[in-house]
């Protein structure tokens, strides 16, 4: 297997862990120096600081984050398979390359995690909602759901992976659904709790 190093330039790095990287101001605002020194540990990683530009610090919507547009400049391994070229590593400081697999996978656990609690959120309200009136919401998209749960519920319409949970609901049973990480609806990797009851994903 050969190896190729690309260098990059530019918002690379945060694009290859999440396209908007939000951050807690945990003292108050989050400033330019605080934003830097995150963004180079970012991973693990050690990046030096001239790698590592902040170009904007925006205050977020609620006040508790932030919005950080940033340039890094770091290199990434590929590696030429019987498939062709795959990325592989990227580096986080010197001498400190981070598989892209398993960097991939990490998020892919805790966003089904994460989706997976938000569900069981839901189910919450479905059986708060149950026992004060003796039957589930009735309905067949996830807008009507939320219509009728209490007002804590209202914001929890997507899952982690942007899409707005499936609900289809009878008096007397339910299903909510999340398409998953293939963001398919139908296929084995579906998240799925019916009844209070989640169902493993299998894949």
């Amino acid at each position: 297997m050969k190896h190729y190093l690309q260098r990059v330039t530019g918002a690379g790095l945060v694009l290859l862990m999440g396209s908007i990287l939000m951050l807690a101001q945990s003292n108050g605002a989050l400033d330019a120096a605080r934003a830097r020194e995150m963004l180079r540990h970012l991973g693990g990683g050690e990046l030096p600081k001239a790698q590592v530009r902040i170009k904007s610090v925006q205050s977020g919507v609620t006040g508790s984050d932030a919005i950080v547009e940033a340039q890094i400049e770091t290199a990434y391994r590929f590696a030429r398979t019987d498939e062709g070229w795959k990325l592989a590593e990227v580096r986080l400081g010197d001498r400190h390359w981070e598989s892209v697999e398993l960097i991939t996978e990490a998020v892919r656990r805790e966003k089904i995690r994460r989706t997976t609690l938000i569900m069981q959120q839901l189910a919450e309200g479905l059986d708060a909602y149950r026992r004060e009136r003796g039957a589930y919401v009735v309905a067949e998209e996830i807008v009507r759901l939320l219509d009728q749960l209490p007002p804590q519920y209202a914001s929890l319409r997507v899952d982690l992976w942007g899409n707005p949970f499936i609900y289809r609901g009878t008096a007397s049973g339910y299903q909510l659904i999340s398409a998953g990480p293939d963001q398919q609806s139908g296929t084995g990797d579906d998240l799925i709790i019916e009844n209070g009851a989640l169902r493993p994903a299998t894949q």
